[in-house]
């Protein structure tokens, strides 16, 4: 039997309680996993978008990142059955258990912060980002100061934690293909899909991890999708992954962080991307159609801005993620009030681009952009217009050509990769 793995004072690291009917599914496998945090840690605590240094890295919060990224890589086994996938989910993540029908996880998660790294504050106030943050403050905008909390939001960077788990050893290829997805494509706490709390993996069972060389990546995902991810049919509106999904990698970068620059500031410049102002540096009208089609659709519309630039009825950035609030810098010359484009159901959807560092050797890095399969619009609306009205994100051969950012591919995010 081999030795239990020590900890960084020499200790031996017990494995966590094991629930009584796990150990009647078979012989049990214990790995010990070493991480870093490469971009700061954003939330992570018991309150939405805030650390708490008393548990900064919580085991439920690993343990539902891993359920989503085994969803991800296996969902594609149950021949596109809902139900039998949710099963084979719920058999080993656990799911709410009854008195007459206890659903324990077979996989049990320790996570312990060996470092809880340093706080920073990415905006001086309001939303003017300190110098260090200005590449990736894009993706950082929600800790901007507001009117309802002047007080910037804060992150911790230099996060290291050690994560025990415990599970059937019949179980492990399962397990591995969640884990190897999480650390190449996931992260932890919240923004993982803009780049904060991306990982390393620094050991295993106190064996080191040697990064790969910035070359060797794209040949590593590659050979990572065919071992992990199932060659199936997925259900509907199962975000995953699969043997030919649509990435990008890009560059050699000094630093994890220049790398997450990159993407931060290319995301930027394509959602955002404008005519020349009249009188520079004031920015122009917007080069995407939303803006001219909130006016249409308000009736408000400020006289300098009276001709529109497009005649695209679409809101197109939608693929991007829900909600979008759109406010009007000429608000008060007659532009629209904001208006939130959401889905009518249900206003959120996860954006299904993945942006994020990948560390390599010598402390080098790539960026990587990768964009999930099986992620479906809802119905839209235009919350805030007369009517919330029902609006529309896809478009034609005929409508992308008018928009100048995506050269007349109507697929906004293969666009977007197009353009890195």
């Amino acid at each position: 039997m081999r030795e239990l793995p020590k900890d960084d004072t020499g200790a031996e690291i017990q494995p966590p309680q094991v629930a009584a009917d796990l150990t009647r599914t078979g012989t049990l496998t214990t790995q010990v996993r070493r991480y870093e945090l490469i971009t700061p840690l954003f939330g992570g605590g018991v309150e939405p978008g805030a650390n708490d240094p008393e548990m900064l890295i919580r085991g439920t919060s690993v343990r539902g990142q891993l359920r989503f990224w085994w969803r991800a890589c296996r969902g594609g086994g149950f021949g596109g059955n809902r139900a039998r996938m949710k099963e084979a989910e719920d058999r080993l993540w656990g799911a709410a258990s009854t008195p007459r029908r206890p659903r324990p996880s077979e996989v049990q998660v320790e996570v312990k912060v060996t470092d809880v790294g340093q706080e920073e504050q990415p905006f001086q106030h309001g939303t003017r980002p300190n110098q260090q943050w200005r590449d990736v403050a894009y993706a950082a905008f929600p800790l901007q100061g507001t009117n309802e909390r002047p007080t910037p939001g804060r992150v911790r960077s230099g996060v290291a934690f050690t994560l025990t788990l415990v599970f059937p050893r019949a179980a492990q290829a399962d397990v591995e293909a969640a884990l190897w997805a999480w650390e190449t494509f996931g992260g932890i706490g919240a923004r993982t899909r803009r780049g904060f709390g991306a990982l390393r993996l620094m050991s295993v069972d106190g064996a080191a991890v040697t990064p790969p060389p910035t070359g060797g990546v794209a040949a590593g995902i590659a050979a990572g999708l065919t071992s992990h991810v199932s060659a199936g049919l997925w259900p509907n509106d199962v975000p995953h992954l699969d043997r030919a999904v649509v990435r990008k990698i890009k560059g050699m970068y000094n630093s994890p962080r220049e790398a997450w620059g990159f993407l931060t500031r290319q995301l930027k410049a394509f959602r955002q991307v404008r005519y020349p102002g009249s009188a520079p540096p004031a920015p122009g009208r917007s080069k995407w159609p939303e803006p001219d089609e909130i006016r249409r659709q308000t009736g408000r519309v400020c006289l300098k801005h009276a001709t529109p630039r497009s005649t695209v009825t679409k809101f197109p950035r939608a693929e991007f993620g829900l909600p979008i609030i759109f406010h009007f810098k000429d608000e008060g010359l007659g532009d629209p009030h904001d208006t939130s484009l959401e889905g009518r159901d249900y206003d959120r959807l996860a954006s299904p681009l993945i942006l994020r560092p990948l560390a390599c050797a010598n402390g080098k890095a790539v960026a990587l952009a990768v964009v999930l399969q099986g992620t479906q619009l809802p119905a839209l609306q235009l919350k805030g217009a007369p009517g919330n009205p029902t609006v529309h994100a896809d478009l034609t051969a005929t409508e992308a050509a008018a928009i100048p950012p995506l050269g007349g591919t109507p697929d906004v995010l293969a666009a977007f990769l197009n353009s890195l």
